[in-house]
């Protein structure tokens, strides 16, 4: 005698039947982008999780022996908007799929939140307050640069840039052999200048954009024309993308995608000292909002338009796949999360975390995540390293990260190191840890508990003591060994070091404009 099923007993199956079915599209399914990254907070991070196999120099060097080396920079990109970094709009896909197949650092950090120093930092592998590249003063000649000691190597270099103080005007990249836009002083170093782009429109999205040199097109125009002159190789190609910076000036199809949308996050935040924040004079910053935030995304929708239109431009020249490509900024942005409204001032970490992807060529090279602790002046020494190219290891201050690379170590940096300007400006000194704020003076501290508060909202230095002791004693170690020891953050009687003569910079009315439109002048 057959029985009947109750309906009880159906749901029962049923509920079991979908929970399996979730399960195995969870163990089977491609995920569509990378995982994010591991939180700030975590104390012990993994400091290598590959998809591929650990590699060894050996098979490191060989990978790219040969090969062109692009090195891609989107300016005020923070690491926390983009999705190959946990951000949950889709503001970076082209970036995101490049991540797939690449090495993403979790923990990357820059020196200066203010392009000229930190572009600096990149091509010396220096700190601030040894490069002394900043404000109106020009770098020292007498400086090895990554473009010098890779064109003894054999590399043809090429510099683009939208960005003013990333320029040869300000002396960034007059050192390389073809220069657009082509700004120099006089008594620049060997850059010869490239043509003048022909200001055409390349695969603009939308429709009636004009072309300015801060536009992603126009420096893409360049890049095309510099590619279909059949370029020397191997070579290095270093590209500046002015957005995410403001002005935001993204195509509108672009803002249309998050205009009026919550954001996944705003915070407004409580600076802990009051009366000493530097505000930038870009009106957009002056009201920090969510709508802010949606401009921001756009503008980072259009740089990761940039970079997707770049190496289309490097595969139709058929030289990707024999292409290093690294892909990093110069600095973050803030929107008021801890007061401050514009990033040269702010000692944070959305303005000093950044992005690093580094994609090998080709298909065969290794991907995944690393952990560890990295900064801007590695990549030099990295490179180098990379390329078995020889380098003056007592003239730089970065450490390459090959050992991170291969598995050999866990970690290069013990702590990473960043200054910022304002008034009075700061030096940050970080860990996994902790996050010591010194400034100018020696009289306003604060120091964060980055596993209980890894948003930096409560200043806990009078509650750790030993622990801001800890950080203020390596930060001393760190700044006797600079040019001009900085030492005045922690003792305000300390004397600071005359700086050495440059040559400074004559900035031209056109670089003024530009400056004033990103809201650096008034």
């Amino acid at each position: 005698m057959s029985r009947r099923l109750g309906p009880g007993f159906l749901l029962s199956v049923l509920i079991i039947i979908v929970l399996l079915g979730i399960a195995a599209h969870r163990v089977f399914r491609r995920p569509a982008r990378p995982p994010a990254a591991r939180s700030l907070a975590s104390a012990v991070p993994e400091p290598l999780s590959l998809t591929t196999s650990t590699p060894s120099l050996e098979e490191l060097r060989a990978l790219v022996a040969g090969s062109n080396l692009v090195i891609c920079v989107i300016d005020a990109a923070r690491v926390d908007h983009m999705g190959c970094y946990g951000y949950s709009r889709n503001t970076t896909p082209n970036i995101d799929r490049l991540a797939a197949h690449s090495l993403v650092f979790e923990q990357h950090f820059c020196q200066y939140p203010q392009t000229k120093p930190s572009t600096a930092a990149l091509f010396t592998s220096l700190y601030p307050d040894t490069h002394l590249t900043a404000a109106m003063r020009t770098m020292d000649r007498s400086t090895f640069t990554m473009a010098e000691g890779l064109r003894v190597a054999g590399f043809h270099n090429a510099f683009f840039s939208s960005n003013p103080w990333a320029s040869p005007e300000m002396g960034i990249g007059d050192d390389f052999d073809w220069i657009r836009p082509l700004r120099r002083t006089p008594g620049g170093r060997r850059g010869t200048g490239g043509p003048a782009s022909r200001g055409g429109m390349l695969r603009a999205p939308g429709r009636g954009i004009s072309v300015s040199t801060r536009r992603p097109e126009s420096i893409l125009t360049s890049v095309e024309e510099w590619l279909a002159a059949d370029p020397p190789s191997p070579f290095l190609a270093y590209v500046h993308f002015m957005p995410p910076h403001t002005p935001y000036e993204a195509p509108e199809d672009m803002k249309k995608a998050f205009a009026g949308k919550p954001v996944p996050s705003f915070r407004r935040g409580k600076y802990p000292f009051r009366g000493i924040i530097q505000e930038g004079g870009a009106s957009e910053h002056k009201s920090p909002s969510p709508e802010l935030v949606n401009l921001y995304d756009a503008n980072l929708l259009w740089a990761d338009w940039g970079v997707g239109e770049l190496m289309d431009l490097l595969r139709e020249a058929g030289v990707w796949d024999n292409t290093l490509f690294i892909l990093t900024s110069d600095h973050g942005e803030t929107f008021g999360e801890h007061g401050y409204r514009w990033h040269p001032a702010c000692p944070y970490d959305e303005v000093i975390r950044i992005p690093l992807l580094i994609k090998f060529p080709g298909n065969a090279g290794p991907a995944g995540r690393v952990g560890a602790l990295t900064q801007t002046i590695d990549l030099l020494p990295t490179i180098f390293d990379l390329y078995h190219v020889p380098y003056p290891a007592d003239g730089i201050q970065g450490r390459s990260l090959m050992p991170l690379l291969t598995g050999e170590a866990e970690k290069v940096n013990d702590y990473i190191f960043s200054r910022t300007s304002g008034t009075p400006p700061a030096y940050v000194v970080r860990d996994f840890r902790s996050a010591l704020l010194l400034y100018e003076g020696g009289k306003l501290r604060a120091l964060y508990d980055l596993q209980a508060d890894p948003g930096q909202t409560r200043n806990v230095i009078k509650q750790q003591p030993a622990r801001a002791a800890e950080l203020m004693e390596a930060f001393r170690r760190f700044a006797v060994a600079q040019r001009s020891p900085p030492l005045h953050f922690l003792d305000p009687k300390a004397r600071t070091r005359d700086l050495p003569p440059v040559p400074e910079v004559t900035m031209s009315e056109e670089s003024r404009r530009e400056l004033k439109a990103l809201g650096y002048l008034r």
